[in-house]
């Protein structure tokens, strides 16, 4: 009698490519969470915010340079799946392209910031900010406009300084010029790091300008000033008393001073960041104004929490404001005074 045994077949798994893992991890949102968490800043444009990972295609985080070598190594990876399935992944490594530079030096020398050299003109002394000296954290951006400069920030979608040079001259062109209140998203800024105009609705905030509407001395430089990129999210009572009145104050001196005075605006972040829209701009902890008088070698400075409830007191000194900013914007000039 025979008796035969039933022997169960062996299964084989498919074989799964190890090139496909790799392009399905690379083209993954957790390969941009992971890259971020290894790799910082040098890799990503801006830091992650959880919900982009989900809204938002991943690659718009990334580097302009991040998302080329991207893009080679999806096509290498093509290549090899198709033509060589097999390949061990030490093998396959030696054929993709190098990761771009990530290391401090390497950023700080990137030449995508730009500069002020078309606006140095704006700066006391033609002595312009130095924007590669600015951390890249803060994603500095050199923005000139016919009549004032700005230092954007990309991280907190607002300029960080702005400066104005001005004079009597310039304030008699500005008072016959037309206010417009045409507001509108600056499109010198890339797209993942600029400010629109929906982030302002319904939040409570006004859009505070820091090169002052009332200071431009033409309907061009006007219109330039309703750009967002000069733009803060400021509290309405202190943006419409408080601030207004600072601007108006510093009108009337320019009137009376005998040349230049160079007017620096700029914003504060301080404690945790409140941000309003869906581009998440920063709400600034405080404003500043430092007003540097060329010719009498004077100048004094504001730093106002951004509150309706502000009182003006009696403005600092250079130094002080230095210590309170840690902006030493006048760095190079003469400052022997101040006023009181």
């Amino acid at each position: 009698m025979h008796v035969f045994m039933a022997t169960r077949k062996k299964k084989t798994l498919p074989s799964i490519s190890w090139i496909r893992q790799l392009r399905s991890k690379l083209t993954s949102r957790v390969a941009c969470f992971v890259w971020g968490a290894l790799f910082g800043n040098a890799i990503l444009s801006q830091p992650i915010n959880p919900l982009n990972l989900l809204l938002q295609p991943p690659e718009y985080m990334l580097s302009d340079d991040s998302r080329q070598w991207l893009q080679q190594m999806r096509l290498r990876i093509r290549q090899l799946s198709g033509s060589l399935p097999g390949i061990a992944l030490d093998k396959a490594l030696e054929h993709a392209p190098a990761l771009p530079a990530t290391n401090a030096s390497a950023a700080a020398s990137a030449p995508a910031h730009g500069d002020f050299a078309e606006c140095a003109a704006q700066f006391p002394g033609q002595k312009p900010l130095q924007v590669a000296a600015i951390s890249t954290q803060w994603a500095p951006l050199a923005l000139c406009s016919d009549a004032f400069a700005v230092l954007y920030s990309g991280l907190t979608k607002t300029p960080m300084v702005v400066v104005e040079k001005l004079h009597r001259q310039r304030l008699q062109q500005a008072a016959g010029i037309a206010r417009t209140d045409q507001f509108y998203a600056d499109s010198r800024i890339p797209a993942q790091q600029r400010a629109q105009l929906s982030d302002y609705q319904g939040s409570g905030f006004d859009r505070g300008h820091l090169a002052a509407a009332a200071n431009q001395p033409s309907a061009k430089a006007m219109a330039q000033s309703f750009a967002l990129s000069n733009m803060v999210p400021q509290d309405p009572v202190h943006n419409r008393k408080i601030w207004a009145k600072l601007e108006a104050d510093t009108r009337k001196y320019v009137q009376r001073a005998v040349g230049n005075v160079y007017v620096f605006s700029g914003s504060m972040h301080e404690g945790k960041p409140q941000t309003v829209g869906q581009n998440g701009v920063w709400v600034p902890s405080h404003l500043f104004k430092l007003v540097y008088d060329e010719a009498g070698q004077r100048a004094w400075a504001y730093v106002l929490p951004n509150r309706s409830d502000v009182q003006l007191t009696r403005p600092m000194d250079y130094a002080s404001f230095v210590q309170r900013t840690q902006w030493r914007l006048l760095a190079g000039m003469p400052v022997t005074g101040t006023i009181r």
